[in-house]
């Protein structure tokens, strides 16, 4: 989420529904008293003394940054489940079996015996950082998905036999230079279709391998939470689990695939709940 300032802040203590209704009776009042140029001042001098401290105020401040990042966890878990829904159904199966070893892993890892505020706030470093590792593993599912489809709809085969009678008439001897010109135009486009599947082929490997490294970045983090209750060692696992998310997608966006709205820039969907992870 972006960094707010103090005019954000100040925004939205000014939309408080209180505020609104004694600024409203602010100005009522000096219409109805006939004094509006000595009410209205005074109106506006208190008005801008609320919005001052309530735009420094901490726990002010912190109200409204939850309140953000509530919305915009809305905006991805909305996202989140158009792109569950897209899934093939093999895809929601593998995706389902790793949120059940996420949530088997909130399990493992939750402390022992009475809990006190260090415990709670480990476990909520635990589960924030498992299910980001959850969010980048549906992303990716998702882009493998649409990275597969588009190379399907490659004929690789008619390609390559267009381009063989294309390379072949142009060899002909008697040929006008327009008709070669375009022999040879035609040539290069299909060498570029070709190279351009070639490298898909590629990157699908990539994503492939990068989902299993997901998958094994869980198993290890799973088989490792009994033992070591480190946030630290939590959050050095996923960075490097989803480091080459980015590349992904810039990869992917070198390509002429659809376009697909992941929210990739706003917080993690709680895909896992904390209510079911707490059961």
């Amino acid at each position: 989420m972006p960094q707010l300032g103090i005019q954000d802040y100040a925004k939205e203590a000014f939309k408080e529904p209180y505020n609104l209704i004694l600024l409203i009776g602010g100005l009522l009042a000096g219409i109805i008293s006939f004094m509006p140029f000595v009410v209205w001042p005074i109106v506006a001098a208190l008005e801008i003394l609320y919005l001052m401290t309530m735009a420094t105020n901490t726990r002010f401040q912190a109200v409204v940054r939850a309140r953000k990042q509530r919305r915009t966890q809305s905006v991805s878990l909305d996202v989140a489940a158009r792109l569950i829904e897209g899934l093939s159904e093999r895809r929601k199966l593998r995706f389902d079996a790793v949120r059940g070893r996420c949530i088997s892993l909130q399990e493992s890892m939750r402390p022992t015996g009475s809990r006190n505020e260090v415990s709670s706030l480990l476990e909520n470093q635990q589960l924030e950082s498992v299910n980001q590792l959850l969010w980048v593993f549906l992303r990716t599912l998702a882009y493998e998905q649409a990275l597969e489809s588009f190379i399907s709809s490659m004929p690789r085969n008619e390609i390559q036999q267009m381009l063989k009678k294309t390379e072949a008439a142009l060899q002909g001897e008697t040929l006008s230079e327009q008709m070669r010109t375009a022999y040879q135009e035609n040539v290069d486009v299909l060498r570029k279709r070709l190279e351009n599947l070639e490298r898909a082929e590629t990157n699908l490997k990539t994503i492939e391998a990068r989902l299993i490294r997901v998958e094994n970045s869980i198993m290890l983090i799973q088989e490792q939470a009994l033992t070591r209750q480190d946030p630290a060692f939590i959050e050095a696992e996923v960075n490097s689990a989803t480091a080459g998310l980015t590349s992904v997608e810039q990869m992917l966006g070198s390509l002429d695939l659809p376009s697909m709205e992941t929210a990739s820039t706003g917080p993690a969907p709680e895909l896992l709940g904390r209510t079911q992870a707490e059961r």
